[in-house]
């Protein structure tokens, strides 16, 4: 009952609206926090999507056509969602201060280049990889495609028997 009388004292006082504006502050703090850099806008992770896709689907297709393969399914992990490099002009003011401002060409930022995201592994599971040739051929095909270390891949023979 002492806690009761401890905080009917505070609201009494106006310490008890400090500490509900402090903790209000805090909230709107951590929300805008994590709506700015809580991860990636619908459209990065649509792109890295995209790229992922549209990499195994290109890499299945072609690596079906290497000798001694029949059907494949490549399954590829990638670490981002990729990186866009945009223009920006730096200012030294004066005083030292140093701005940053990205250059805008009618109201749009000007985008030097995209970056891919990062292949951080790949799964080819193939038939005919039970062969020791194919399997090599197969992997040196997908690190040569993709420009990756072959310690990134791992190749398989697929299990006829569950088709």
């Amino acid at each position: 009952m002492a806690d009761w009388g401890k905080l009917k004292e505070k609201l009494k006082r106006g310490k008890f609206l400090e500490i509900a504006v402090v903790l209000l502050l805090v909230v709107v703090v951590l929300a805008v926090f994590f709506t700015s850099f809580g991860g990636g806008s619908a459209e990065e992770d649509t792109a890295a999507s995209d790229f992922v896709a549209e990499t195994e689907s290109r890499l299945k297709s072609i690596l079906s056509e290497v000798e001694g393969v029949g059907d494949v399914d490549v399954f590829l992990t990638v670490a981002s969602d990729g990186e866009t490099v945009i223009a920006a002009e730096t200012t030294v003011e004066a005083d030292g201060t140093v701005t940053t401002t990205p250059i805008l060409v009618g109201g749009e930022v000007v985008v030097l280049e995209k970056k891919n995201p990062e292949i951080t592994g790949v799964l080819v599971v193939a038939e005919g990889a039970e062969n020791l040739g194919v399997r090599f051929r197969l992997l040196e095909a997908t690190a040569s495609v993709l420009d990756i270390d072959q310690s990134l891949i791992k190749v398989y023979a697929k299990d006829g028997t569950n088709r």
